[in-house]
């Protein structure tokens, strides 16, 4: 473990989207040794003291193995050391291997990691990605907070050594997951509370949540046991699993295109991981279908690990093992008995979903103008495409298109795929009859970025426009805000009137405004707020009278009674008590 980088910045005002934001985020590496001390960096600064700093937070700490994976997934090779705002960019400190409550000596410092990140939206604008903030979160790869227990000279080239471990044992990215995914693990929650070195704000957060739990008796959704049937390869690199309950009960039903949330015990790793898969099925309350890609590590940085749950079903599920889930779900769907045509195009292990969707349609005998748009880079590494071809031989309103992007010599085509190339709108615009369809699509982020653009180009109406990222969520469109799958649509009226209470602030809604959040700063008030994102909770406040649509879907639901300001906007008359 190494510290490669010490990086600083104290804050600056720069303009983002019309408004004047104070930030330190923009840190630049330095020469020499610097002083570590109680509060953070010598030639250091937090402009935002209630979301950063403190003794808790006096330097972020993020792994360079992480560059490679967001190199391989913005497809950007433009990163330089501080590039997520990182105080310390070290070597070896992985999100899934260090501790909350571990303790090191680097330099002539003594540091203690005391939390994971909370990203907030000034990483999006350091990073130039709208919503790169929940790309961070989701991928659990946050980076951590050190807290100094002991001020001292560090510099790169420093060496960690690791002194004391904490006896609970739970990994950064095993309290970040318990913190905004896992919610339901009340078990989770009371052994993170454990950990003495956890800051006082995570403490505070999994004490309300056990406080509620008490308070509502309502008993949480527990996970159920899965037993593995079967295990069929489909390709060189997916495998399908498919899943049937222990105690003979039906499964939960699911609409196409949701993902199953699980939780792995997998041997080396201190707690069981949460992780989630698409189901590659319709619905059938006798079985689960999850087909999985074994992750490799990206071929440009072969020194980063492979991905360690889908390797782990590659190489150690079996007939006959047993996997823990919870009830499906996800906001990415199709409602298989809709009218009108439909394409559901995918790259890569993207087609899953695709397949549950074209699967539900043709058993739904809806008649409904479907093509499965698929690309792949040769046989070797296509899945599941005889399925299609029957049910596009067997169903006149289904058709089916495969595209290589490196066609193999054993690859025929005409026989093994349709075209040569990469999926984009060309291929849409020659394949399907008009733009006036229903798109749903997954795959790779670039394949995402290209793909949402090249549609808006053909003229396809944005609100026809459907998917789900396959890895993290970043923006698709520049300059815009990404649309949560599923999110809800507000009207274009201005004659809703938004009341603050507590400021005794009545005006209009405009939509320009955005979120309530800029409508209050608009007006003057300056509610408290840190992410922007609806994620940690900040600005929440009590919803007196009327109801909101969420403009992205917050990650940690509001308290009942209560709302998030900085990603929701009123659906009528609007009193909240800000």
């Amino acid at each position: 473990m190494k510290l490669l980088s010490v990086n600083v910045s104290l804050p600056k005002e720069i303009t983002h989207n019309g408004k004047n934001v104070t930030t330190g985020i923009f840190k630049e590496p330095v020469d020499g040794r610097v002083m570590l001390r109680t509060l953070n960096l010598d030639g250091d600064g937090q402009a935002d003291l209630i979301g950063h700093g403190g003794i808790y937070r006096a330097v972020y700490v993020y792994t360079f193995e992480n560059y490679g994976y967001w190199e391989n997934e913005l497809g950007r090779t433009d990163f330089t050391y501080g590039q997520f705002g990182e105080n310390l960019t070290v070597k070896g400190m992985l999100d899934d291997t260090v501790r909350v409550g571990d303790v090191f000596r680097v330099g002539g410092a003594l540091v203690e990691v005391s939390q994971p990140r909370v990203p907030c939206f000034k990483l999006a604008i350091k990073m130039g990605i709208e919503g790169f903030e929940h790309a961070l979160l989701s991928s659990n790869r946050t980076g951590f907070y050190f807290r100094v227990l002991k001020e001292g000279d560090v510099g790169a080239g420093d060496h960690f050594e690791q002194v004391e471990a904490d006896r609970e044992r739970m990994t950064v990215a095993e309290v970040n997951d318990l913190l905004y995914f896992d919610l339901g693990n009340l078990e989770g929650t009371r052994n993170a509370l454990r950990i003495k070195a956890l800051s006082p704000g995570w403490r505070g957060s999994f004490e309300e949540r056990l406080a509620k739990a008490d308070a509502s008796g309502q008993a949480q959704e527990g996970f159920r046991t899965l037993v593995v049937d079967r295990k069929v390869p489909e390709s060189d690199a997916i495998t399908s699993f498919y899943l049937v309950p222990e105690d003979g009960k039906p499964l939960a039903p699911f609409l196409p295109g949701q993902f199953l949330p699980m939780r792995l015990d997998i041997p080396g790793q201190p707690r069981p991981l949460t992780r989630t898969y698409s189901l590659s099925d319709s619905a059938n309350p006798e079985c689960y279908r999850l087909s999985i890609k074994r992750e490799p590590p990206p071929k440009d940085r072969p020194d980063l690990p492979p991905g360690l749950s889908s390797n782990y079903f590659h190489d150690r599920i079996e007939v006959g093992s047993k996997i823990r889930t919870k009830s499906p779900r996800g906001k990415f769907f199709l409602d298989a008995k809709g009218e009108g045509p439909v394409a559901l195009v995918s790259a890569g292990v993207g087609l899953t979903p695709m397949i549950s969707m074209l699967n539900a349609i043709v058993e739904a005998r809806s008649g409904r103008p479907t093509w499965f748009i698929h690309g792949a880079r040769n046989g070797r590494e296509l899945a599941m495409s005889d399925h299609v071809r029957r049910l596009a031989a067997e169903n006149d309103n289904v058709n089916g298109h495969f595209r290589f992007s490196r066609p193999g010599p054993e690859d025929v085509a005409g026989r093994d795929y349709d075209s040569t190339g990469r999926v984009d709108g060309d291929l849409l615009s020659q394949t399907l009859p008009s733009n006036d369809v229903d798109v749903y699509f997954c795959g790779p982020t670039p394949f995402m970025k290209s793909l949402f653009n090249d549609l808006l180009a053909w003229g396809v109406s944005e609100d026809r426009i459907h998917y789900e990222f396959f890895g993290p969520a970043s923006a698709l469109k520049e300059g815009d805000e990404p649309k949560a799958a599923g999110g809800g649509n507000v009207e274009s009226a201005t004659d809703l009137k938004v009341t603050f209470a507590r400021s005794g602030v009545t005006a209009n809604w405009n939509p320009s405004f955005g979120t309530l959040l800029d409508m209050a700063e608009g007006l003057g008030l300056s509610p408290d707020y840190s992410c922007r994102s609806g994620i940690c909770s900040t600005c929440m406040c009590q919803l007196v009278e009327g109801q909101v649509d969420y403009v992205e879907e917050p990650v940690s639901e509001p308290d009942p009674g209560h709302v998030l300001i900085c990603c929701s906007r009123p659906k009528g008359d609007l009193v909240i008590d800000v």
